[in-house]
């Protein structure tokens, strides 16, 4: 196999539904036990019920091979910048406009879950997601690989975002 580099092509437009969300109302799982590692293994272990259940989310991403681009580099966040581990942060567009300087305080865990790692720092908004909505609210990229993978995944903690704006254009 080969490592690619993908970028965001489209989406169906439909409302999200969160996957997690559904175990929950179908009492699969508790909610405080709901995490990407959780799902992957719900979904591996019931192979039937979890292709019904997916197809209860509408929303779907479409993706495109990015071709002549060095694999290496991070993805590209919603205005084609590659996206750095730890410092670029997904955000509604509508409150924080790419390229916003935040400060964010909160606390992520680590790669096998056993202790959290205290954060304070400052970060680009240079993604958005279709899940991510109000003043509040980010996913931090944690990279690419297994252990960013497993960082995000078990991610929940809450946090604070302060916006730095120029004081000529602060409200």
């Amino acid at each position: 196999g080969e490592i690619v580099r993908l970028s965001f092509a489209a989406k169906t437009g439909h409302p999200y539904t969160s996957i997690g969300k559904l175990l929950v109302e179908h009492g699969e799982m508790p909610l405080e036990e709901v995490s990407m590692q959780t799902i992957r293994a719900w979904l591996s272990a019931h192979p039937a019920e979890g292709r019904a259940l997916m197809r209860e989310n509408e929303s779907y991403i479409f993706f495109r091979i990015l071709r002549d681009v060095d694999p290496s580099s991070g993805p590209p966040g919603a205005e084609g910048i590659p996206l750095t581990p730890g410092r670029s942060l997904a955000v509604d567009r509508s409150v924080h406009p790419l390229g916003t300087l935040l400060f964010l305080t909160t606390e992520h865990p680590t790669a096998d879950g056993t202790n959290s790692v205290e954060v304070r720092r400052l970060m680009v908004a240079q993604d958005t997601g279709s899940a991510i909505k109000g003043l509040q609210r980010g996913d931090i990229f944690f990279g690419s690989g297994e252990e960013a993978g497993e960082i995000a995944g078990r991610m929940k903690a809450e946090g604070e975002l302060i916006a730095l704006v120029p004081k000529d254009i602060a409200p």
